[in-house]
């Protein structure tokens, strides 16, 4: 049974938790995430100009455009593994020295060789670079699924329970992106117990086994990933301070994501090692071309779903009453990024999904094969990894108090107009004008462009402004049940 009260309190300023880089702070280091994830995002207009660099949706991907975009995600994870140790409240001094060594390594090596690495093979230094920050990104999930075993051992809490299944469906779909890398630089052959195994289970040829590797994993580590974000936004914002309804709603939520999240991982490691693949739900149409995937329907609806129920939870508890109101529109930012994630990749996709005849599941032929296209981009790069990393970016400013009374209801503002014009402008170009520079892409590019200064406006803040945070302000959020 749960305990209202989550954790004792973890006190510490802003600190370094390695003691040979005095300079390497809490503070510090989510602030260079933030800015290395801004400085990647901003050099990858300069390597493909979204919606350009997807043909149609069968496409085979551009391996430099992957391995580059692969430099940002582990930055993503990183941040999100940093924000767990904090939230959750991990206590154990080695888990938090190792995540935080982990990060540092891993965006550096990961990112700096994501930039070289375009070809496999071929780029052989680039590739084992950022092969090292891949390998650092699994010691970071290894040493946080520790902590918080250590911390389940202490005390029960189903925000615990979410959070060790999200680090381990990671970790599963880190290592099928491991066994693909290898199979891709050293064929199936090497070791030939590989391709014994693959034509075992069913696989003719190399390329259908690493492609149901790489579909799973970037699936997989994607949707883990979002379900851990959403537990922490549940943490942060007071889930434990709640009673009665908002309390219940909330714990539904936090189930659903549970349930969902293992279940995800099941379907998409056997999904990566054989043959198999979920039945389609609602099937219809020529062939039955039109149905919603199975594991889109699991991910769709119980996890990213549950946080929606989550969601509905915290406006229930008034988003933790303990908070100051000058933080809510933070908050709300978070939130709202939430919803427009499970608009653009469930609500969408499984309207695209119910009309496969007219978009045509990759065949370039089909009539709205172009706007299919448009979604590959939109609910990838906007759905899964934008608005999650901004929920991360905004748990960011409320832990480290960047933002006033006064600026607070300028940057909440200006990330939920900038996030609703980028959904719009989807919205607008996969069913209205698939044009490239139509419409859709003018809308949709303005409010990227207003996001992104808003986060090089935290990003400034957080450097050169004079505020720093009160004692114990990383470690314990407004939002903490110690009323």
């Amino acid at each position: 049974m749960e305990s209202n009260q989550m954790k004792p309190d973890v006190s510490g300023e802003d600190i370094a938790e390695i003691g040979l880089l005095s300079w390497l702070t809490h503070r510090r280091l989510l602030l260079f995430v933030i800015g290395w994830l801004v400085l990647f995002t901003i050099g990858s207009f300069f390597i493909s100009n979204p919606f350009q660099s997807e043909p149609n949706a069968s496409a085979e991907p551009n391996y430099a455009f992957v391995m580059y975009m692969h430099g940002l995600l582990i930055g993503m994870v990183g941040l999100i593994a940093l924000l767990s140790c904090e939230i959750l409240g991990v206590r154990s001094q080695h888990t938090r020295q190792w995540v935080v060594g982990g990060v540092l390594f891993a965006t550096i090596t990961a990112g700096v060789g994501g930039i070289w690495n375009r070809t496999i093979p071929g780029s052989e230094v680039p590739m084992w670079t950022q092969i090292l920050g891949f390998f650092a990104l699994d010691e970071i999930l290894i040493a946080l699924l520790i902590g918080l075993i250590g911390e389940w051992r202490s005390h029960r809490s189903l925000p615990l329970l979410a959070s060790g299944l999200a680090v381990i469906s990671m970790f599963g779909a880190a290592l099928m992106g491991h066994l693909a890398g290898w199979i891709e630089e050293f064929g199936w052959e090497f070791p030939p117990v590989i391709a014994m195994y693959a034509h075992g289970v069913g696989f003719d040829k190399q390329a259908d086994f690493t492609s149901a590797l790489v579909g799973s994993h970037s699936h997989e580590m994607a949707v883990a990933a979002m379900a851990l974000i959403m537990i922490l936004v549940a943490q942060q914002f007071g889930y434990h301070a709640f009673s009665g309804a908002a309390r219940r709603v909330s714990q539904v939520g936090l189930s659903m994501i549970a349930v969902g999240t293992a279940l995800m991982t099941v379907m998409y490691v056997v999904m990566g090692l054989t043959t198999w693949s979920p039945p389609t739900l609602f099937a219809s149409g020529p062939d039955l071309v039109n149905g919603i995937a199975g594991d889109d329907a699991v991910t769709g609806i119980l996890v990213m779903f549950g946080g929606v129920v989550v969601i509905v939870g915290l406006v229930m508890g008034r988003l933790g009453l303990t908070t100051p109101s000058f933080l809510r529109p933070i908050r709300l930012a978070a939130v709202w990024a939430w919803v427009l994630s499970f608009a653009t990749v469930a609500v969408v996709g499984y309207a695209i999904a119910m009309n496969e005849a007219y978009f045509g599941a990759g065949d370039a032929k089909a009539a709205g094969a172009a706007q299919d296209a448009v979604f590959t981009w939109f609910h990838q790069d906007i759905g899964l990894f934008l608005l999650p990393t901004i929920i991360a970016v905004m748990l960011v400013v409320e832990r480290l108090h960047l933002v006033n009374r006064a600026s607070s209801l300028w940057f909440g503002g200006a990330i939920v107009g900038g996030t609703t014009m980028v959904f719009l402008g989807g919205l607008i170009w996969v069913f209205l004008n698939p044009a490239l520079f139509g419409p859709g892409y003018v809308v949709a590019t303005v409010g990227l462009i207003v996001v992104g200064i808003v986060l090089l406006a935290i990003l400034w803040r957080g450097v050169f402004s004079q505020s720093r945070l009160p004692t114990a302000a990383l470690r314990v959020s407004d939002g903490d049940a110690r009323q």
